[in-house]
């Protein structure tokens, strides 16, 4: 590794070393040194767009901008004369000239603040607490910072409407002071380009070219230009009136395997808000529109189940939580093992899966482990879980030369796969996209297909027969494009996982990675299969089957259990009942919230949420990440792993008993050796299904939730996001 090149400059008569290449801003940050600026910001490219940042630097006319001055060994720079105070006191003079400057200069600010907040949930944005970003604006502080205490220009009301027809955020532009951040973001960050300056003069403002909505600039409403607005002129729609958090808790984002990092915003012990983690080294703060807008109306959604409910033949009815453990101990008890099965979501911690398949195993003695992943995938399930396992990790796609994405939009999820193809493709890689759709990779693409599913088995045939000399036209078209070698990466996505003609396109895709060496990945909605895996959840697979280098001898769960079976009750944990599974002529049901329509639980128990219940996940690069918890358990729910011990303990004497999450973790430990390791990352495995073989095609009827978009299958979250609804209705048109 080679030692970073440094450079020895004086800043306001202090000697520092700096890196080479790096700008004076940057530098002086680097050593505690204060210059107030409003356009730069450490993840965006340099811009000197407000002026804020002058200094004086012997040997340069004028006064330039520390943003975009790089520094040179020996500099000589002053931060803080007279000179440049006056000079940014007047910039900052006419950048107010355009901007609503009331809460700045006050002298009842201090008891505005403590008296009047009231009148801060007013929809409009014009003047002192009014505005949704009072108190946590830069602004504010940097007009403290430059000493101003008054502005001598009248001030122009540009009079802009508030835009807040697209979802998830508003838009006063009369706000804005056109620091260009969001349009650096947008295009320079996430490579998206929805956003730029239009009009000019005292006109100038921001948004989508030719009067498009958001919606129609194909936006990914991923927040990041809301998270780099300096002043409240971008307000997320659900949080804008929240105020400054109390503190923020970091965790994992529960929507996808990938497990991008999140900063919870908690406000009076409820999660208000999310942002990114630009440190983060998972996804670089890259994080989707989920990640970003839904988890507040998710964990503080008014259908969360409160209390423990048991169906009498009056109705529903509430009782205490002792009670509704011994109604469950005695239904499961009474069943017995032949009779019962239980389900479990991938979308459960680890420690949740690990107590779960403990007490079917153990309690109740039945390997009916059940889960959605089963009945979803049908007998695609080994070949399906072979690549998933066996999948690369998204910084491979850095050095990739071909790019082959098939049934994958990466707009509103495993967006920090999308912007790594992306990148990819701006740097030369060679890009194919095959979709039934429209989709926002197919700008960068070199050739984009489009066609129906069924067809793409073909087309994946075409490609490896054409880069031997055979193939389709369509496809001749795009294999030449592609080198041999084992620099080509295959990407699989939700529309290919869920399509008719998986099983075909999962051939071809092995086919493709063991005989022509190509890279796989995999992206699908089961956030915690890898988890799932190593914790033993399925029938016939024990706890430990990812602990070392080798073969994961995964069972098929239809010769281990009869997956058609109706049996007397159903334990459902954290998971949905759907048409495809078993029935049951008890039903429990224990999540947060309620039932899809048309299934009526006997006893439901309220579980609490990533949000309160802290845990581990794995991604799907087999990395073990942490959720912390951020708020106080809603109303009476309690966490999955203290629920299931409890009816444990009931069942069975002495079984199960586990008093925290420690007790949990430190018994993984001891089944799966190296599982918390230092690496902290599952070894990737080979898959070999053992029992008989499955039948063809999918034994267990259609794909659940169907009728649902593919990106949000599996997703328990979707039902609650209004604007996401709209947004995939308007794509689909």
């Amino acid at each position: 590794m080679t030692k970073e090149k440094k450079v020895s400059i004086t800043i306001d008569n202090r000697k520092v070393e700096a890196k080479a290449k790096t700008t004076i801003l940057q530098a002086a940050r680097d050593n505690n040194i204060d210059i107030p600026s409003l356009c730069a910001l450490e993840h965006l490219p340099s811009y000197g767009a407000c002026r804020l940042c002058v200094v004086e630097v012997d040997g340069i006319r004028g006064f330039p901008t520390s943003c975009t001055t790089p520094v040179e060994d020996g500099m000589v720079i002053r931060t803080d004369t007279a000179e440049v105070r006056t000079l940014r006191q007047e910039v900052l003079k006419l950048l107010l000239s355009e901007h609503p400057a009331s809460c700045l200069f006050c002298e009842e600010q201090t008891d505005c603040k403590n008296f009047q907040g009231t009148i801060r949930k007013v929809g409009v944005t014009t003047g002192c607490r009014y505005c949704p970003n009072d108190d946590m604006c830069e602004l504010q502080e940097v007009t403290k910072k430059v000493g101003l205490t008054e502005t001598s220009y009248p001030v122009y009301y540009r009079n802009f409407p508030v835009e807040k027809e697209d979802p998830f955020y508003d838009r006063d532009y009369n706000l804005c002071l056109l620091c260009g951040r969001c349009v650096r973001v947008c295009n320079d960050v996430r490579l998206n380009g929805t956003l730029s300056f239009k009009q000019r003069g005292k006109m100038t403002t921001i948004g989508p070219a030719f009067g498009r909505s958001h919606l129609e600039a194909g936006c990914e409403f991923c927040g990041a230009c809301v998270a780099v607005c300096p002043t409240g002129a971008l307000s997320a729609k659900a949080s804008k009136w929240s105020g400054k958090p109390d503190e923020v808790v970091e965790s994992t984002c529960p929507y996808c395997p990938i497990g991008c990092t999140l900063d919870l915003k908690v406000k009076a012990g409820e999660v208000v808000d999310v942002s990114a983690d630009y440190d983060s080294p998972t996804e670089h703060g890259l994080i989707c529109v989920k990640g970003r807008f839904a988890i507040p109306e998710y964990v503080l959604s008014p259908d969360r189940l409160a209390r423990p409910t048991i169906l009498k033949p009056e109705g529903y009815d509430f009782l205490p939580w002792e009670e509704a453990l011994d109604e469950a101990a005695a239904k499961l008890k009474a069943a017995g093992p032949k009779n019962t099965f239980v389900v479990v979501s991938p979308q459960l911690s680890n420690e949740d899966l690990f107590v779960a398949q403990r007490f079917a195993r153990e309690v109740i003695g039945t390997e009916a482990i059940l889960s959605s992943v089963i009945f979803d995938l049908g007998s695609d399930l080994r070949s399906f879980v072979d690549l998933v396992v066996m999948s690369e990790q998204i910084d491979t796609i850095e050095e990739t030369k071909g790019i082959l994405t098939i049934g994958l939009d990466t707009t509103y999820g495993f967006t920090p796969l999308g912007i790594a193809v992306k990148k990819a493709a701006k740097k030369g890689a060679i890009l194919v996209t095959v979709s039934e759709h429209e989709c926002n990779l197919d700008m960068l693409s070199e050739e984009a297909f489009q066609s129906d599913a069924a067809k793409w088995p073909e087309f994946m045939d075409g490609i490896m027969k054409s880069m031997s000399g055979n193939g389709t036209r369509k496809s001749k078209a795009a294999a030449p494009l592609f080198k041999k070698g084992d620099r080509n990466v295959v990407i699989i996505g939700p529309d290919a996982v869920f399509s008719g003609k998986r099983k075909e396109i999962f051939e071809r895709v092995l086919a493709m990675r063991d005989n022509l060496g190509w890279k796989v990945i995999v992206c699908h909605p089961y956030t915690n299969l890898m988890g799932m895996l190593a914790m033993g959840a399925l029938p016939g697979l024990k706890p430990g089957g990812l602990k070392s280098d080798g073969v994961l001898k995964l069972k098929d769960p239809a010769g281990v259990v009869d997956l058609k079976q109706n049996r007397k009750v159903g334990y459902f944990i954290g998971e949905a009942p759907s048409p495809e599974m078993p029935k049951c002529e008890y039903l429990i049901y224990e999540n947060a919230l309620p039932a899809p329509s048309g299934f009526d639980p006997n006893l439901i128990l309220p579980a609490g949420l990533f949000t309160e219940s802290p845990g581990t996940t794995i991604s799907s690069e087999g990395k073990i990440l942490t959720f912390n918890r951020a708020s106080a358990p809603f109303a009476e729910s309690k966490p999955d792993w203290w629920i299931i011990s409890g009816i444990a303990a009931r069942m069975k004497k002495g079984a199960l008993k586990y008093s925290s999450l420690a007790a949990i973790q430190s018994e993984i430990k001891k089944s799966i050796p190296g599982f918390s390791g230092k690496e902290r990352r599952v070894p990737r495995k080979k898959v070999v299904m053992e029992g008989k073989a499955a039948a063809a095609g999918n034994p267990f009827g259609p794909c659940r939730d169907a009728a649902a978009p593919a990106a949000f299958r599996g997703v328990p979250l979707h039902d609650h996001v209004a604007g996401m609804k709209a947004i995939e209705e308007r794509r689909h048109k």
